[in-house]
This record gives structure tokens, sequence and C-alpha cells, in this order.
């Protein structure tokens, strides 16, 4: 029973230890324990926003979800070695009298151990068990260091994302109005230098939220910072424009190309944990789409090869899943 309660305190922390490793430091996704959280979180908080339709409620879970990873982690961590400690009599005692520790004062010698307090009131028992506690001791300072690392991380790339959404709203609050106001004169010039300066930060962002998933879970309640409508509205306007006007400039058309690339690289990232494409895409009217000469197009003809985009599956999915909607992301509020 003693080997079997040792393992199983093993075998914890050898899963958090996975779990925080594959989080924090992989870059390409969620350890399965914080992919398990971040999305029971996120959907049950969805499936009450859908019903009460308050933002707050998704607005409340990356900061929770967060304080609750680290907490399982920590939590589980002294667990693991809790019963470590449990399972075997002399492992740990108390130095001036001599006695064994019972179950709660061992609970505490691990906390002040993993947290590497060391209280020293109580201490080790001879030979592997004083190994162990050094062990303990790494394992708890790993923990809380790649714990503190991975918060700051998070909270700089939280900012990055909400700057990147507020600058695309900038240019326009809906796709029609993106494509009117920087048409300018030469055909999109001006629209092809303002996206050109977003290329970079979008890649970033989007390798962000690949290298830290939880990302998904920082939800902004007001559509002019919402990364995801913007993302959208900026899409589609690109997409309008290198369709609908055969007169671009090759200089301006490889700018806006560039962008979109950028934007379908962001939309690679979005099937790893937290989207899967929507089975059907809503219409677009063509009452939503520029009317604008610089477009030699009909609407109709633009509309069609919107719809027809395999993309726009994701692009409804990813707005569904923070929150949004289609038709209010092609419209003026």
């Amino acid at each position: 029973m003693s080997t079997f309660i040792a393992l199983s305190g093993f075998l914890l922390v050898g899963v958090v230890i996975y779990d925080a490793v594959q989080t924090t430091l992989s870059a390409s996704r969620s350890g399965p324990m914080t992919r398990f959280l971040g999305r029971f979180a996120w959907f049950t908080a969805l499936w009450l926003y859908r019903r009460f339709s308050r933002h707050g409620l998704l607005q409340a879970v990356g900061p929770w979800v967060t304080v609750a990873l680290l907490t399982v982690w920590v939590s589980l961590v002294w667990l693991g070695w809790w019963l470590v400690f449990s399972s075997h009599e002399g492992a740990v005692f108390h130095p001036s009298s001599g006695t064994f520790a019972n179950p709660l004062e061992r609970l505490y010698f691990v906390g002040y151990t993993i947290t590497t307090l060391g209280y020293g009131d109580f201490v080790a028992g001879a030979g592997k068990w004083q190994v162990l506690a050094v062990l303990a001791a790494a394992n708890g300072f790993f923990v809380l260091t790649l714990s503190v690392t991975y918060i700051l991380a998070v909270m700089s790339a939280v900012v990055q994302k909400r700057q990147l959404a507020i600058s695309i709203h900038a240019l326009g609050d809906t796709p029609s109005a993106i494509v009117r106001r920087l048409e300018a004169e030469g055909g999109f010039v001006e629209l092809a230098e303002q996206v050109d300066d977003l290329k970079a930060t979008i890649i970033s962002v989007g390798q962000q939220h690949l290298a830290y998933p939880i990302l998904h879970y920082y939800h902004q309640g007001e559509p002019s910072r919402a990364l995801p409508v913007a993302l959208f509205r900026l899409y589609q306007a690109l997409a309008i424009v290198c369709h609908g006007s055969t007169s671009l400039s090759p200089s301006v058309r490889f700018k806006l190309q560039a962008t979109l690339y950028s934007l379908e690289s962001f939309r690679s990232v979005l099937s790893h944990d937290f989207v899967r494409p929507a089975r059907d895409v809503p219409k677009i009217e063509a009452a939503w789409l520029p009317s604008t000469a610089r477009l030699d197009k009909p609407r109709e003809e633009i509309r069609d090869y919107l719809e027809g985009l395999e993309s726009q599956r994701v692009w409804q999915a990813y707005l569904e899943n923070d929150g949004w909607e289609w038709q209010m992301s092609w419209r003026e509020r």
C-alpha cells in the first residue's frame, strides 16, 4: 500500500510537470489539463452569455482561468508530494521531540518545502527522504517560476492583442467603411500602406495565440476592442478589394495580398484548440458591400466570391466562439 501511495504521488507530480512544460514552453499548444480547464470554463461562460447576453461573463473567464490554472498546478504538486511523504511513517518527523508527523503536519511540511520557505520545525527523515525533500523544493520552485513567467508573457500578449484590435478598428467600423475611407487617389494606395504596417503585428499576435492558447479566453466587451471582430472586418475588406478591383497596381496588390496572407496565417492558428469551422456560412447581403467606382465588379459577383471562400467558415466560428454575430460584424452599430 505504501508503494502504491508513493507511486500515485510521483505520477501526480509528473502529470503537473508535463502540463506546465507543455503549456508554458512548447510554444505550440496547451497541456491536457490546461486545455480542458480553459475550454470547459469558456464554453460554459459562452452558454450563459447566449442566455443572458452579458459580456461580463466572458470578460471574467481569461483572468480567472489563469488564476485557476496556477492554483491547480500548485495544489496538485502539493498533493502529489504529500502522498509521497505520507507513504512511510518515518518520512517526516519533529527534530525536537523526535515524534513522527501526522497527516496534517506532513501537509504543512510539504507546503513550506515546495514554496522554499524552509521553516524547519519539521524535517525529512534520513536517507532518501532528505533527497526527495530537495527534489520537492526544486519542483516547487520550478513550477512557481514557470507560473510567474507565464503570467507576465500572457499579460504582455493581451495588451498587444488589444492594441492591434484598436488599430484595425481605427480604419473603419465595417468592411465597407474600410474600403470607402481608404480608396483615396491612385487605387487603394492608402489602404495598402495602412495594412502593410499592421502585417507584422498580425503575424506576431497569431504566434502568441499559438504559444499561449489561453489568450483566446481574454475577451473584450466592446466591438472596437475585440480582436475577432477587427480581424474579420479587415479580412473581408481586403478580400473585397483584391477580388473586386482589377486595376490595382502591382505594388498595391502585393501589399494587400501579403496582409491577407498574414490573416490566413492567424486563421490557421485558430483551428488548433479554439475554433472548429462552422458547417455553413450565413448569407452576405449585397447592401453590406461597398459601392465605389474603384471596384470594377458588381456587388453580386463580389458577394458570391466571398460566400464561396472556405476560410469564411473559420471566421464565422471565431466570431461566434468569442460571443459576436456575423451580421453585426458587417453592419454599423
